[in-house]
């Protein structure tokens, strides 16, 4: 997901008006990765460290790295965990089993940012196929990395390698609290109905909660960067901690989240985002280090929004 790089930018964050259902305005997603870690328990190998070290069998064990130096897997593992941060970074938790919520005025770009990642996955897998055929017809090298550890059945055929990775996306619609259609009895729908709304509610109150986590961390990461350090330079000038454009774009990101994400009309939030927009405007980080009397009324805002956050426990 491409970002801004200056602040001046925050001036064109457009002010979504919230839907009067949550249902309507958002949908679920779960995205479900797969990949082959190339890695094997060796048991005879295993059993002889733990005698050799008078240990006990369940000490520990020694797991083969089958594929040790291969790039190729190696990118692709690096990709898979970074399309993650990406899917999370782009949604809000809904449930322990992998659901995650998603404006529907924000799945447009969510989805054309998946189906990309999802190309460059299968790209990087093909690449890391080739380069497996070849590792695998070319045994005397896997047999020189692993030496007596050596095993051919360890390595899958190409058609098995391909099962072991995949990449499903799934959408679906968010039900509305309340709405049930059970063929049990009233006394027992009403119970259900009741555990749900209770889910429902600590779902959305979760979801809400990570954007302000999320906006805290990015603050006081904003409020160390814009602090001065506790030394001068050879010219008795006061010394500062270095700005980065990542950490701002960061906060143009959630801007956006929290009025798109603003799923309960949380005006706290919306006010925050307010401050967060007045305090950003037309500020670029050249201009931060050529302006010490800046970064120091910069500090000072972004303090203030920082204590107006909820605490959250923290």
């Amino acid at each position: 997901m491409e970002q801004a790089s200056n602040i001046q930018q925050l001036a064109a964050v457009p002010t979504i008006n919230n839907a009067p259902s949550l249902s309507s305005s958002s949908v679920l997603s779960q995205l479900k990765i797969s990949t082959w870690t190339a890695r094997k328990l060796d048991k005879s190998a295993t059993k002889k460290v733990a005698i050799d070290n008078n240990a006990s069998a369940k000490a520990g064990n020694y797991n083969k790295n089958l594929l040790a130096g291969c790039t190729e897997l190696d990118d692709l593992k690096k990709f898979v965990g970074n399309a993650r941060n990406t899917h999370y970074a782009m949604t809000l938790p809904w449930s322990d089993m992998g659901l995650r919520l998603i404006p529907t005025s924000q799945y447009f770009d969510y989805q054309n940012e998946m189906t990309s990642l999802e190309g460059e996955f299968w790209r990087l897998y093909q690449l890391f196929e080739d380069a497996y055929q070849w590792r695998v017809g070319n045994a005397i090298q896997q047999a020189q990395e692993l030496g007596g550890l050596f095993n051919h059945d360890d390595y899958p055929s190409v058609e098995v390698l391909r099962n072991k990775f995949g990449w499903t996306l799934s959408v679906q619609p968010l039900p509305e609290s309340g709405d049930f259609r059970l063929d049990i009895p009233n006394e027992q729908q009403e119970v259900i109905k009741q555990q749900y709304d209770s889910f429902y509610r600590g779902a959305i109150d979760s979801a809400m909660d990570d954007i302000w986590v999320r906006l805290r961390k990015n603050l006081e990461t904003i409020s160390r960067q814009l602090a001065p350090k506790d030394e001068l330079d050879a010219k008795g000038n006061q010394k500062y901690n270095k700005l980065y454009d990542s950490v701002f774009d960061t906060s143009l990101e959630l801007i956006r989240m929290m009025r798109d994400f603003n799923l309960t009309g949380d005006t706290q939030m919306t006010a925050i985002a307010d401050q967060l927009e007045s305090a950003l405007y037309s500020v670029n980080t050249d201009a931060l280090k050529n302006s010490e009397s800046l970064r120091t009324t910069k500090a000072a805002e972004v303090k203030d929004i920082i204590d107006n956050l909820p605490s959250l426990g923290f």
